[in-house]
């Protein structure tokens, strides 16, 4: 008996940018570190490595094609040394320049929805719901499967990653881009297989052993039977906000606080920028971008090129007034020879109330800006935290998460693309190691660390919020309270304004709530605080977007507010003296602390 078993597929294809060539082997990098110093003979090399006298000539052979080795000859010998280039390389840490080609293939593959497996699109028979019918009319048993209970992941990071299993032929091959113009995707096929005798022809030879346990069932059904349900039985999509610790090293300078710094800090990121500069600044303001132009021209002036991204979403009106922003600095662009087709506008919020910034330089790897401040629509007149990454492991996992953030419309959104292979290329830098541990810290995550702050802290725990709403109690009170709880530890919530339906005098009445708790709840006087952060003893540091004491992170939605947490020798102490000098509230606080 022969049977068409039809499963509903997603198709997707694209055209991408393929770089093919032989990437450094690490028998390439021993020989050039062995000569950086001294030069040596190919059979000293080869008695040094215990290596094969031909792998040694090949790979000298190769770094003097690169201009990483050079001949020295004397009486005796013709020996290799590391050129000044050569030296430079080794000596920088980073990795030996890789100089592929370019290709460009078109690609398109297909994702079954019955269990997420993926082929490329040659190796399937793919019919529309048309030729099914068509097909059952002539007289062919057709069974049609329908899926419910969940379906493949269909993420940017997902088909990313499936897109370069299938494009990538070899080792040599890796996708360097994506034409997010040319991605297609579409949901209205079926790849068909044809069983003849139990046997089923045309599945693919990666196929899973749970597609070909469906198929086998849906073939040895009784005949008459068209419509075949079964649950999804494929690999889910989990929501990954687990906080990764990198060991680095970081520089207290590094966390950068207060108004006016902000300012300083973002023009002094414009000047290190060499081609690339992303934004995400959760308000935008017209005014304030044309404060910036000058910084942004020099940069665009260098051929550097930026997106701005922006995430208000509040309610209506505040997303109206920011698309107005948009639209309005947009229109600044045009009208600037010098901006125009550098900068980018995006005219469609993200949703996302994180401030992000990340940029090249041109010998330190990429840097990351992370905190509270917007850059793009700040007066810079309030007391904001951000922290400046610098480490490449840290900065691609905040690369990552701007992937998830802008990659909700699959493969044909560029940025998405481009983060997630600079990601990819920064995490394959060494690691420098350090005596810190930095994590970029996602939605639900913040609950986790607050609570974990709360129960570690010794001496003090100190949560700044901009804003004292209804969730104050369970988001930031309750954990000062455990914190309090214990004899010695000085717990401190400070705030500069109320929010929602919460008054002024719902605010004294939970001050004096707090109080008798051990949590000090104190209202910024004359500077407003913007920042957001929580700071514990003497070490441990954490500065976000999230207001602790009005909001909580979106479990559904977890890039909508984006952190860093800094376990250093006395971070926290350095940030909370700074932070004493300016609020006096504060101070009060670390006097207190400290005289007892």
């Amino acid at each position: 008996m022969s049977v068409l078993i039809a499963i509903p597929v997603f198709r997707i294809g694209c055209k991408v940018g393929i770089d093919r060539g032989r990437t450094w082997s690490v028998i390439d990098e021993v020989i050039l570190w062995a000569i950086t110093r001294q030069s040596k003979t190919i059979a000293s090399l080869a008695a040094d490595a215990d290596l094969p006298h031909q792998i040694v000539v090949a790979s000298i052979a190769r770094l003097m094609r690169f201009r990483l080795v050079e001949v020295t000859i004397n009486d005796t010998a013709v020996a290799f040394r590391a050129s000044e280039y050569g030296f430079k390389v080794v000596s920088s840490g980073n990795p030996l320049p890789f100089f592929p080609k370019r290709i460009s293939r078109r690609v398109s593959f297909v994702i079954e929805w019955a269990t997420g497996d993926f082929f490329p699109t040659r190796q399937v028979r793919l019919m529309t719901p048309y030729k099914l019918d068509e097909a059952r009319k002539g007289g062919t048993e057709v069974r049609i499967v329908s899926v419910d209970g969940g379906g493949p992941s269909m993420s940017h990071e997902a088909n990313l990653n499936r897109l370069s299993d299938i494009a990538a032929r070899g080792w040599d091959e890796q996708v360097a881009m994506i034409e997010g113009r040319t991605a297609t995707m579409r949901d209205d096929e079926y790849m068909v297989l044809r069983v003849i005798d139990g046997e089923p022809q045309g599945l693919p030879e990666s196929a899973g052993q749970e597609l070909r346990r469906l198929v086998g069932e849906a073939a040895a059904l009784p005949r008459g039977t068209t419509s075949i349900p079964v649950s999804y039985a494929g690999p889910r999509e989990i929501s990954d906000d687990q906080s990764i610790s990198h060991t680095c090293t970081i520089d207290a300078n590094d966390v950068v606080i207060g108004g006016s710094v902000q300012r300083e800090c973002l023009e002094r990121l414009l000047e290190q920028a060499h081609s690339r500069v992303v934004v995400h600044s959760t308000f935008l303001d017209a005014a304030r971008f044309r404060a910036m132009t000058a910084a942004i021209r020099a940069a665009c002036i260098r051929g550097v090129s930026f997106d701005l991204l922006w995430g208000a979403e509040k309610d209506e009106d505040t997303e109206s007034r920011n698309g107005a922003a948009a639209s309005q600095i947009a229109s600044i662009v045009r009208e600037d020879a010098d901006l125009r087709g550098r900068f980018r506008v995006h005219m469609r919020t993200t949703g996302s109330h994180a401030k992000l910034i990340l940029l090249d330089t041109a010998e330190d790897g990429w840097i990351a800006g992370v905190g509270s401040c917007n850059w793009l629509s700040s007066p810079f007149q309030s007391v904001e935290l951000s922290v400046v990454l610098r480490d490449q492991h840290v900065v691609a996992d905040v690369a990552v998460a701007l992937q998830r953030l802008v990659g909700r419309r699959g493969l044909s959104d560029n940025i998405a693309t481009e983060m997630a292979i600079t990601a990819r290329d920064m995490r394959r830098t060494p690691s420098l190691g350090g005596d810190a541990a930095v994590s970029v810290i996602i939605g639900p995550a913040h609950d986790r660390l607050i609570r974990t702050a709360s129960s570690e802290a010794k001496r003090r725990f100190v949560i700044g919020s901009n804003r004292l709403g209804s969730t104050a109690r369970p988001g930031a009170l309750m954990q000062g309270e455990v914190a309090a709880s214990r004899g010695g530890v000085q717990a401190t919530l400070l705030y500069t304004q109320t929010s929602g339906p919460l008054k002024n005098r719902h605010a004294r009445a939970l001050a004096e709530e707090a109080k008798a708790d051990g949590v000090l709840l104190r209202r910024t006087k004359k500077i407003p605080l913007h920042g957001k952060f929580v700071a514990w003893d003497d070490d441990d540091l954490v500065v976000t977007s999230l207001n602790w004491a009005s909001a909580s992170a979106d479990p559904d939605f977890p890039w909508g507010e984006i952190g860093v947490h800094i376990h250093a020798p006395l971070i926290a102490s350095e940030a909370l003296s700074q932070l004493g000098r300016i609020f006096p509230e504060l101070a009060d606080e670390a006097s207190a602390i400290q005289d007892a």
